[in-house]
């Protein structure tokens, strides 16, 4: 993802904006598929200011794929931050390493460093391209012009709002959090409901026993959950010009369980050990009685590359993999532990995990996952890209039977992260599509890929071909035309 990259490299700056109508297609593009599906995208246009730097810290882009009868256009638009904008002048980067203001070019360490480069969603007609360290950036959902850092008319005191917010699918709610709300290093919380016409209905504030990392978050119908992570910072480490996070192995996980329309010392802390510090994506949860339950991927030690550990060891490939768990929290008992199940054998996965999105709050059955298959066929030519850089298949997890379905788009195709769309709004759970993007090293393009999400291992219904390889996708979004507020065409 940096400049070094050649022109033959799959992961070389695109540094450019694409529109294409009419796309081709091959096979047939189900009935189901009306509306529009966001990506948002991190490439870097020029060389990091340190080659330590984090491919996180990359500038954010924004796809559109616009499904309608049997059609489908494309559009792609960089976000233009305050950052963009800046080094688009000087023509060189100016922003330094990944969260610390302080080893950017002076000229611009008054400037947002909002790279708006992670989760795209669509709540009361607006389309957010988000980044956790600042607030949401709104772009025109049609057109994907950028529109500027957004705090919902003032109602977000925050300085930071989460990647991850959470659409209730059953209230129109949206729920979001901020950590380090208050700026960098701050153990302040601060948890957010918004109503289906975004207006801020609930502000909850309270500290955290950590300053860490919380990238996700999950809700039931009634409970927000709020995992800290062994990803900590320090004013020391920026002072140091440092990256902002470190992984501390001694750190425990700490849970937070926040009733939704609670207040702050309605918030309930569970604690637990080391080994169950690295969560970072969730899968769903939900209440039953007075428990609250948690499934989601999570790691005994560090699995992010680019971050360093705080005592200078190397990481443990054999620790760093996550597992799918399921924690329970019983809110009637007076521990502060939770009970831990391992799922599927505590077979080895990832942490891009995606459902059903109508069973959020609820107990499903099915969950999706873009991860890395060794047993599936592998072009020689790529192994190694498709071993070290990129996932290589997409898996249906069986909640309640055990059993796993797989997709690969072929054998020298990475894959990024499934996105469910439902066959109809009454389907039963788990009856639709998974669509995304597959990369094709072979030929350097990209292509939107269909699968019936109940027979993965039948292959691709559909393949939505580009002529030109995409940005590296980070998290997608579908949206019906019904909650757009704009025409297919």
């Amino acid at each position: 993802m940096t400049s070094s990259s050649s022109d033959s490299d799959f992961f070389a700056p695109m540094r450019f904006e694409a529109e294409v109508l009419d796309c081709e297609v091959e096979g047939s593009l189900p009935a189901a598929l009306q509306g529009a599906f966001y990506r948002s995208c991190a490439d870097r246009r020029f060389a990091p200011l340190y080659a330590d730097d984090t491919p996180y810290n990359s500038d954010g882009a924004v796809d559109q794929f616009r499904f309608y009868d049997g059609h489908v256009d494309f559009l792609s638009r960089y976000v233009r931050t305050e950052r963009f904008l800046a080094e688009r002048k000087a023509h060189r980067a100016l922003f330094g390493r990944y969260r610390n203001r302080s080893t950017s070019d002076p000229s611009v360490r008054h400037l947002s460093h909002n790279t708006a480069n992670t989760t795209p969603i669509v709540h009361g007609g607006m389309l957010f391209s988000m980044k956790e360290e600042s607030l949401p950036t709104r772009m025109d959902p049609s057109t994907l012009d950028t529109l500027g850092e957004w705090n919902f008319s003032g109602k977000i005191t925050a300085k930071t709002f989460t990647a991850h917010p959470k659409l209730d699918p059953f209230t129109g709610e949206l729920i979001a959090f901020s950590y380090e709300a208050k700026g960098d290093c701050s153990d302040d919380i601060a948890v957010y409901v918004i109503d289906k016409n975004a207006a801020v209905t609930n502000e909850i504030w309270f500290k955290v026993p950590v300053v860490s990392s919380m990238h996700d978050m999950a809700i039931t119908d009634r409970h927000v959950i709020l995992p800290t992570t062994g990803m900590v910072t320090s004013p020391e480490r920026l002072q140091r010009g440092e990256l902002h996070w470190a992984y501390d192995p001694t750190v425990p996980a700490h849970v937070a369980i926040v009733p939704r329309n609670g207040k702050a010392k309605d918030v309930r802390w569970f604690h637990g050990t080391p080994d169950q510090a690295m969560l970072v994506h969730t899968t769903n949860a939900w209440s039953e009685g007075n428990k609250v339950i948690l499934e989601a991927p999570v790691a005994a030690e560090n699995f992010h590359p680019y971050f360093p550990r705080v005592d200078g060891l190397p990481n443990d490939p054999a620790r760093y993999v996550p597992t799918m768990r399921r924690w329970t929290f019983d809110l009637d008992s007076n521990s502060d532990g939770w009970q831990e199940e391992i799922l599927f054998g505590g077979m080895k996965v990832t942490s891009f995990t995606r459902i059903d999105d109508r069973y959020l709050t609820r107990k499903n059955r099915y969950s999706f996952m873009m991860t890395s298959d060794p047993s599936l066929p592998v072009n020689r030519e790529f192994a190694d890209t498709l071993a070290v850089r990129v996932s290589n298949a997409w898996y249906r997890f069986d909640h309640l039977s055990g059993s796993i379905d797989k997709f690969s788009a072929g054998d020298s195709y990475g894959v990024s992260e499934p996105q469910f769309v439902p066959r109809s709004p009454a389907a039963p759970e788990g009856d639709g599509y998974l669509i995304g993007v597959v990369n094709d090293f072979r030929t350097l393009r990209s292509e939107l890929v269909v699968v019936d999400a109940m027979n993965l291992a039948a292959g691709a219904v559909a393949r939505v071909k580009l002529p030109f390889r995409l940005h590296m996708q980070v998290h997608g979004w579908w949206v019906p035309w019904s909650v757009l507020p704009f025409q297919a065409r």
